[in-house]
Parts: C-alpha cells; sequence; structure tokens
C-alpha cells in the first residue's frame, strides 16, 4: 500500500479565508534546552487549510464533525481533471458526463488551483461548483466532494454548499497534489478531530493506492502492465 499526502502544512501565519478573525498561529510553550519537554499550542480557526465541512456548516440542525460515522469520512474516489485547467468561476455539471460513479464515495476535482497556493491571488477567486453541477454530485449517493480550491462556492455564494449539505455531503477544501493521483482505483481517507459541535475541521487527507492502478492522466478504468 502507498500513501499520498493530500494536505497543505499549516503553519504560522498562512494565508486562510479572508475576514477569519483568529489569527493562525503554532505556539511553542516549552523548548528543548530551556524546559523539560518541547510543547505547543495551536490558535487556529477550524476551517484553516485542508478541512472538512461537515453539513452544519451551512445546515441548521445537520450533523457535525463529531456525530458523523468515521465510515464517512473514507472510500473508494475518482479525481476529474478539467481541461483545459479553468479559470475562476462557476464549474460546468458536463464535467461529470461520461464518468461512471457507480461505487463511488468521493469526487475529487483537480483544477490546478493548487498551484496558487500561498499566493494572494489564491484567495482572491477560484473554480467552483455551478448549482447544476452540486446538484448531480448531490444526487449521485456520495459520502463527499473534494477540490483543490478555498471553497465550493465563490466568495459571496453559498449554494453549493446547501445543495450538498441538504443531501449530508461532506466537503474537501484546499486539497494538495491531487495531480499525483490516478483518476481513479484509490481510497480517501479525511478523518477530522472529534470537536463537539464544530461544522468544521482541520484534516490530514490521504489517498491510499494499493497496485494495479492507472497512473495520473491515463482514461478512467486504464491499467498499468
Amino acid at each position: 500500500m502507498r500513501l499520498i499526502d493530500l494536505s497543505h502544512a499549516i503553519v504560522t501565519d498562512m494565508p486562510q479565508w479572508p475576514g477569519d478573525r483568529q489569527p493562525l498561529r503554532i505556539v511553542r510553550t516549552g523548548e528543548h534546552g530551556r524546559d523539560p519537554c518541547q510543547s505547543s499550542r495551536l490558535e487556529l480557526g477550524c476551517h484553516v487549510g485542508t478541512h472538512i465541512d461537515a453539513p452544519l456548516h451551512f445546515l441548521a440542525g445537520a450533523g457535525g464533525v463529531d456525530d458523523q460515522p468515521l465510515e464517512r469520512f473514507a472510500g473508494p474516489a475518482v479525481v476529474i481533471r478539467p481541461r483545459p485547467e479553468p479559470a475562476p468561476g462557476p464549474l460546468p455539471a458536463s464535467l461529470l458526463d461520461g464518468v461512471d460513479l457507480a461505487g463511488v464515495d468521493f469526487v475529487l476535482l483537480d483544477t490546478g488551483w493548487a498551484r496558487h497556493w500561498g499566493q494572494p491571488r489564491y484567495y482572491e477567486e477560484w473554480p467552483s461548483l455551478s448549482a447544476p453541477l452540486a446538484a448531480r454530485l448531490a444526487a449521485a449517493g456520495l459520502k463527499g466532494v473534494g477540490l483543490d480550491t478555498p471553497s465550493l462556492d465563490d466568495y459571496v455564494g453559498r449554494a453549493a454548499h446547501d445543495i450538498c449539505a441538504a443531501a449530508g455531503l461532506i466537503n474537501l477544501e484546499n486539497l494538495a497534489n491531487l495531480a499525483a493521483l490516478p483518476e481513479r482505483g484509490f481510497r480517501l481517507l479525511a478523518l477530522p478531530l472529534k470537536l463537539t459541535g464544530a461544522e468544521a475541521s482541520p484534516v490530514r487527507a490521504a489517498a491510499l493506492l494499493d497496485g494495479n492502478l492507472a497512473p495520473a492522466g491515463a482514461p478512467n478504468g486504464a491499467m498499468r502492465a
């Protein structure tokens, strides 16, 4: 089995959602040479970096990250790569045309936007889900949808979040390294912290590959010899 890390590193003062009031800091409260051991404290919001949105984020009374069964955060996944790489704006529902979602729990969208991570442009505008695309994903019997951008919606929108929340989908945002994945034949694992009543949590997302997989960029269903 091989693991591919799909998470951005969390570092002090890293970029985060515009308007978030909580500064992001990793504070050393104990250091070697001065104290008996190294210890640290985290100061961060629940939506920082690579994270999961539970349905509670946009739907009052829905499930948070702590009351979802662990099985909701793992399962077979496929990667969809819009070509050419899309400009900022809503992605069309036609991206799912011809994609076999039988037995799939997660759809991951590799838009290429992760190349702007750490730059001001990353949080200014980005590719997002159109309402028709969100509706097709919500109707597909998935556990969740993920993408390499800050949000399913644009900065002022919420339609895609509302549609996915109503269907019980979790959302993975700010994914990294999707280009390293085959288009299918792997499992996604993205476990949140067990934060009571919280609508979101940072995650260490990873893809689990176990051999005989299609290389990245190969047609869906292609296998290694």
